[in-house]
């Protein structure tokens, strides 16, 4: 039977493990931050829809050092959870990296599930082959499978072009995907997700460009617009950490300075929200040290990318700085309120501000004196 290690502790990386253990395969995930292999089995998926359920209930697994793990792996799929940001966050993938290769066995594969830039690919295989004294399709072969949104789809890569049954039974098992996916050389798959990123991305961020840029009376007339009332600052976080990849591999400055710009005007949304805010009390009269704000954004902790929690805390550090009671709501988390002050609840997500309207719409309380914006390019007020 294959054995397979998924590389992270991440909601990604399970997700792969549940398709494969499933499938009866015998699967293991490395905690990157303990160093210990956990034994997945079909029963144990069954019963844990998600890493955060796994992670909260804690029950008794079969756990094993990753070395010990990973010396008898035939596959394995590097997804850790990366915490860091544009610089920084290269340099953790790195030491992660160098940290798991050490362990891989000669005649294994791996699998790389990180959007790098373009040429990122390379960077890794010449650690792996510096730091495993192995040459990739000779002693050990490398693909490159970014995972991303259901939007952007699978991209596959490999350093080599041999046909090997086994890694496309794999990746249909990870990929839901009956029909055999078609294999294309590293560089070629970069080029293709970074298309395909761009293609997804550049439309949302310029609509988001397009509305900072107009009054609010006509804002309102573009309120029946489908795209721009749902196009939540959740949707577009996420591809900072993408954007942070390529923007140091692009050798075109025309497309340098493109992703760039798409940066710096992610990195401002929050900016924007705050000033929103800021408008929106001076309109209605209130003093900021008779309002509260409420963040309603539910991130997954777990997973991969580290954008949407580097965007929610400087978020929270921004609206700090205005108004100095600000509360993160999580999930199902109740908003506590003990006194007459009006609340400002900022749905950050198309599942948060559902959630927030099926409660009002219930008559579920959410603060006594309470009002709903929608954090996305029209900041529009649900009363």
């Amino acid at each position: 039977m294959l054995k397979v290690i998924v590389y992270g502790l991440s909601t990604e990386g399970y997700n792969i493990a549940k398709s494969l253990s499933l499938k009866g395969l015998d699967v293991s995930m490395v905690d990157e931050s303990k160093g210990m292999a956990l034994s997945v089995k079909a029963e144990m998926v069954m019963a844990y829809s998600t890493v955060n359920a796994l992670m909260e209930d804690e029950p008794l697994l079969g756990l094993e050092p990753e070395g010990i793990a990973m010396a008898n792996a035939d596959h394995v799929f590097f997804a850790p959870k990366i915490r860091k940001v544009a610089q920084d966050a290269r340099v953790e993938i790195s030491g992660k990296f160098r940290s798991m290769v050490n362990h891989l066995r000669r005649g294994s594969s791996l699998i790389y599930c990180i959007p790098t830039g373009i040429g990122g690919s390379k960077e890794m295989i010449d650690i792996l082959e510096h730091v495993t004294n192995m040459k990739v399709n000779d002693d050990i072969n490398y693909y490159y499978m970014p995972i991303a949104t259901d939007a952007l789809g699978y991209v596959i890569g490999s350093s080599s072009m041999k046909e090997d049954q086994g890694i496309y039974r794999l990746i249909e098992y990870v990929t839901y995907d009956n029909t055999r996916m078609a294999m294309m050389d590293i560089p070629s798959a970069e080029v293709l997700y970074a298309n395909r990123m761009l293609s997804h991305y550049i439309p949302l961020i310029t609509a988001f460009e397009l509305c900072k840029s107009i009054s609010n009376g006509t804002r309102s007339m573009l309120r029946e617009e489908e795209g721009l009332r749902e196009l939540f600052i959740d949707d577009v976080a996420s591809s900072l950490f993408d954007l942070y990849m390529f923007s140091n591999s692009i050798e075109s400055s025309t497309l340098a300075h493109i992703i760039n710009n798409c940066i710096r005007s992610l990195e401002s949304y929050s900016k924007y929200l705050v000033d929103e805010v800021r408008l929106l009390l001076k309109r209605r009269d209130l003093r900021a040290s008779r309002c509260k704000i409420a963040i309603a954004w539910s991130i997954d902790g777990n997973e991969m990318r580290s954008s949407r929690i580097a965007m929610l805390s400087l978020l929270s550090s921004r609206l700090r700085d205005y108004i100095g009671d600000v509360e993160v709501l999580k999930g199902n988390a109740q908003l506590e309120v003990y006194d007459d002050r009006t609340i400002i609840i900022l749905a950050c997500s198309r599942s948060d501000y559902e959630r927030l309207k099926d409660s009002r719409d219930k008559g579920k309380s959410i603060g006594r004196d309470s009002v709903i914006v929608k954090a996305n390019p029209l900041c529009e007020v649900v009363e």
